[in-house]
């Protein structure tokens, strides 16, 4: 352990150059905090922060302009303002065709009040903008031609567009009868030959279940089962070549 004698009172001590080296480590310290933009130690000379209410803050604080009195009006004025009902509506039914049900829930969903939505409900009705009972028919027609859809298929797809119960029956009730049974029949048959070779009752089972998910059921469903199953059964006649 190195031992350091203090000078005697009075005596100027004498630098050694351990002392002058250690002075100069810190001098180099201190420098490398500068340039590495770390501020000097707490209390020294380096810290020539101006104090508190000094003249150079008082002088940022002035630079800034205050808030002119108008600015709030003119930001208000200058809010884009909220679409009408009836403006959302012309742009819904402009994308696509709606029913008065669909058309109700959307504009209810975009915030507008029951009043006025009923208002622009009415009014488009009288102009001819909404018409429940075209779009039904057009959706009838669309899905026993294109898809080949049961009666019974056909409300549920009509009343899954929110159209009204009256118009989807007016539409429904334009269907040809006879041409709903011979819909049923061919439908029958086609599923009927994929069952060959089941137990007739299995099949009958089957077939039923397979009609009552396509909306058939009852008599007419039983009768066209029967029909088909019968017809699935009878043995194929042909030519044989000997």
């Amino acid at each position: 352990m190195a031992v350091r004698f203090l000078p005697a009172p009075g005596e100027r001590p004498s630098e050694t150059a351990s002392d002058r080296g250690d002075l100069a480590e810190v001098v180099e310290l201190r420098s490398r905090l500068k340039r590495h933009g770390r501020g000097a130690p707490e209390g020294s000379a380096a810290e020539g922060a101006a104090p508190e209410g000094s003249a150079a803050e008082g002088t940022a604080s002035e630079t800034e302009e205050p808030l002119a009195a108008g600015d709030a009006s003119a930001a208000a004025e200058g809010t884009e303002e909220r679409p009408s009902a009836s403006a959302d509506g012309v742009r819904l039914l402009a994308r696509r065709a709606r029913s008065s049900g669909e058309l109700r829930d959307e504009l209810l969903r975009l915030g507008h009040g029951v009043h006025e939505v009923e208002d622009v409900i009415a009014e488009f009705e009288s102009a001819r903008y909404l018409d429940d009972l075209g779009l039904a028919r057009l959706l009838t027609e669309k899905l026993r031609g294109a898809k080949r859809a049961s009666r019974a298929q056909i409300r549920v797809k009509l009343r899954e567009r929110k159209l009204p119960d009256p118009a989807i029956e007016e539409a429904l009730g334009e269907l040809d009868v006879d041409e709903e049974f011979a819909l049923l029949r061919e439908t029958a048959r086609a599923r009927a030959a994929k069952l060959e070779g089941l137990d007739p009752q299995v099949a009958e089972r089957r077939l039923l279940g397979f009609l009552a998910r396509r909306g058939w059921s009852g008599e007419p469903a039983m009768r066209a089962a029967r029909e088909a199953l019968d017809a699935a059964s009878r043995p194929r006649s042909g030519v044989r070549f000997q």
